[in-house]
């Protein structure tokens, strides 16, 4: 550890700022925070810190950043850890012309007490020396570290997100509309669907202006979603218990599905029924 690499946090006094406070305060790196009323100013933040973590909800990142860009000098080394690329990148691009800068999205959320084995996507915007040293910050924790380009990731971020939770609101609202008893679907549920139910639990421990922002924002959120509702009412229009060739649309889809659930198991394993 280089003990003049002093780690400064703009909005570090949040969920995810404290998260990755407590991380570099692990490995023995001096951390410092501005946010509101509390901590530095930026000034004296960005004098003090070698690495800034902009740890900013998206309706200010733009301003924060057009802010410090007069205080980064050749030695910083900045990053966002914003859950979209393409838009953070082009900010940082347009307002940082000095200093190293990493696109960072860690694919996990502030309440993880184990960090081991999840996955933290980088790329490198300008970051010769930033991304192969945070690599290994990352991968001493026992972090998946994956290189991916900005849009690249947004576009995954379109099922690995905004699909992902679009399903979790309609799943939350077809029970909530159903008037069944939670404690009974719960009692009668597979392995598999309680996983489900137990994916759906964390939308209370989230913030959803964030949700509305990834659902919102993405670039490739609307193909996705689109795609999906058109499946669902193909699928759904084609299905009737009183003919023959709805068996036959089904099991059709089922072979697609099975095919696509036959090339996963390559890459997981699971005990889900």
């Amino acid at each position: 550890m280089d003990s003049n690499f002093t780690i400064g946090i703009i909005g570090g006094a949040g969920k995810m700022g404290t998260l990755f406070k407590n991380l570099f305060q692990k490995k023995g790196y001096p951390v410092v925070i501005s946010d509101k009323n509390q901590g530095l100013s930026y000034e004296e933040l960005l004098k003090k810190a070698k690495v800034i973590i902009l740890s900013l909800p998206m309706e200010v990142f733009s301003e924060v950043v057009s802010l410090i860009a007069p205080l980064v000098k050749e030695e910083h080394w900045v990053m966002d850890i914003c859950s979209l690329k393409l838009e953070p990148s082009r900010i940082m691009r347009k307002y940082l012309k000095k200093g190293e800068i990493l696109a960072t999205h860690p694919l996990f959320g502030p309440f993880e007490r184990d960090l081991r084995g999840k996955t933290v996507a980088l790329f490198p915007l300008r970051a010769k020396n930033f991304f192969p040293w945070l690599r290994s910050i990352f991968l001493e924790e026992g972090l998946k570290v994956v290189k991916i380009s900005p849009k690249k990731h947004d576009e995954i971020m379109g099922i690995v997100q905004v699909l992902n939770h679009f399903w979790l609101l309609i799943l939350g609202k077809i029970l909530h509309d159903s008037k069944l008893s939670l404690k009974e679907i719960i009692d009668l549920s597979t392995p598999s669907f309680l996983n489900q139910l137990k994916i759906l639990k964390r939308l209370a421990m989230q913030d959803p202006q964030l949700y509305a922002y990834i659902q919102l924002e993405n670039p490739f959120g609307a193909k996705f979603r689109k795609l999906l509702c058109r499946h669902c009412q193909k699928l759904a229009s084609a299905l009737s218990p009183r003919d023959p060739l709805s068996y036959e649309v089904f099991k059709e889809n089922f072979r697609i599905a099975r095919s696509v659930a036959q090339e996963l198991e390559a890459f997981l394993s699971s005990d889900i029924d």
